[in-house]
């Protein structure tokens, strides 16, 4: 017959036995406990629960502060300097209490002799037998909070050095833009000066007319190319310096572009370059600021212009997007971006290779001074190019004014080609434009 009796081991073991297994296994417990306790590699505070008294504390966070165990059982957190006074004590202690963990990603803790370092505070609740305590669990995190300040430092450093080289670039170049237009108006003025003063001999004859007025149409070419050197500087300085809080209103797009193709009608003229314009953008107004989007503008045609060779041609185009948003397109048959320099054509003193400063000039200013512009409005600036001789397209988006009613599902307006920028017309708000910076 078989018994239905339990076998548990526990039920064939006197109830003394029984007893004293589980001592042991308390005793066993207890001595496992003290032992990670006593070994651990970070400080362990216990404290009471109701009092905030420290009850016990462990040897690694004794060698830590310096204290002598006799010396640092009964005090409050606050009174080893793990907070700054009896306030900020009591505020964290009413937050254990009631939520019971707290946590510390990085506080100072004072030694007994003053030193401070920084630790990670972990602090929860729990019970013995029936007694509430509290442990505060305590890392030393002074080498990993001294290794992000010393990489921060590095970094800080490196961009100091970036930008100083950045400065003795700059300042190399505007002294070399500056000296060549100077060395030119200096030589004129002296031979000017030369030819006259030797007129006071009885056997010379006055210079003829023709030449005066070609020296001062030299010497004024070489002054407007300096006022433009400084003019650009001077906006990247502005516009790096300032926080730039534009006040944003109703604006034209379309008559803001005809304004800079006007502006730029002898440039585009004297370089034989053909300008195709198309204005299909239906609401045409966007939240801007006029000047500076002429300035944007300006940057962005004036380029394409720049660097578009003669019987090659630039388009600029605007269009709306189904996101409400005003698209100036400015492309051009220029010389195009190299791929490796598409990436950084908006940095400052940026000029897609070296070949295009001793060509074209420049700081390569420009199309930083646009992109910060256009990001002031609220806007995006992209730039983009299939290689070296391929030409360029810069892409601008901006935001439609609210208070315009949708029309986008008009038609678009008739395409115009306009073969010099006076000519009146809708311009388009994609914009593409040459490789390169001014």
């Amino acid at each position: 017959m078989t018994s239905n009796t339990s076998t548990d081991p526990s039920n064939l073991m006197p109830a003394s036995g029984r007893g004293n297994s589980l001592a042991l296994a308390l005793e066993v417990s207890e001595l496992r406990y003290r032992r990670l306790f006593e070994t651990a590699q970070d400080g362990i505070l216990i404290l009471d629960a109701d009092s905030g008294k420290i009850i016990d504390v462990n040897p690694f966070l004794l060698d830590l502060l310096d204290y002598p165990f006799e010396s640092i059982i009964g005090l409050q957190l606050w009174e080893i300097g793990l907070f700054e006074d009896i306030a900020a004590n009591q505020a964290a202690f009413a937050k254990l209490q009631t939520e019971e963990y707290i946590r510390y990603e990085n506080h100072p803790l004072r030694t007994k002799a003053g030193k401070q370092i920084q630790v990670e505070f972990v602090s929860n609740v729990y019970f013995v037998g029936s007694a509430k305590v509290i442990q505060c669990n305590i890392r030393d995190i002074s080498v990993r909070v001294r290794a992000a300040l010393q990489a921060a430092s590095k970094s800080h450093a490196d961009t100091l050095e970036v930008a100083g080289r950045a400065r003795d670039e700059l300042i190399a170049v505007l002294s070399h833009e500056l000296r060549t237009p100077l060395a030119a108006i200096t030589s004129m003025i002296e031979l000017l000066d030369l030819g006259h003063t030797n007129l006071a001999g009885p056997d010379q004859t006055d210079l003829p007319p023709l030449f005066d007025k070609s020296a001062l149409a030299f010497i004024g070419r070489n002054v407007q190319s300096l006022v433009r050197l400084v003019t650009e500087f001077l906006d990247f300085t502005h516009v790096a310096n300032e926080a730039l809080a534009l006040e944003l209103v109703k604006v034209d797009a379309h008559e803001v572009i005809r304004f800079v193709l006007k502006n730029l009608e002898n440039q585009q003229k004297g370089a034989g370059i053909g300008i195709d314009v198309r204005l299909q953008a239906r609401p045409n107004h966007i939240r801007g600021n006029a000047l500076k989007l002429e300035q944007v503008l300006s940057n962005l045609i004036g380029n394409a212009l720049k660097f578009t060779p003669q019987g090659g041609k630039v388009s600029i185009i605007t269009r709306n997007e189904p996101d409400g948003k005003l698209v100036i397109e400015v492309s051009d048959t220029g010389i195009g971006i190299p791929a490796d320099a598409l990436s950084r054509i908006f940095s400052p003193f940026e000029q897609g290779d070296s070949s295009i400063h001793p060509r074209y000039g420049g700081f390569g200013l420009g199309l930083s001074i646009a992109q910060t512009l256009t990001k002031a409005h609220g806007g995006t600036l992209e730039a983009e190019s299939k290689g070296s001789g391929q030409g360029a397209k810069f892409t601008a988006r901006f935001k439609i004014h609210d208070s315009l009613p949708d029309l986008t599902t008009q038609g678009p307006v008739q395409l115009e080609r306009i073969p010099t920028p006076g000519a009146n017309g809708s311009v388009a708000t994609s914009i593409n434009s040459a490789n390169g910076k001014l």
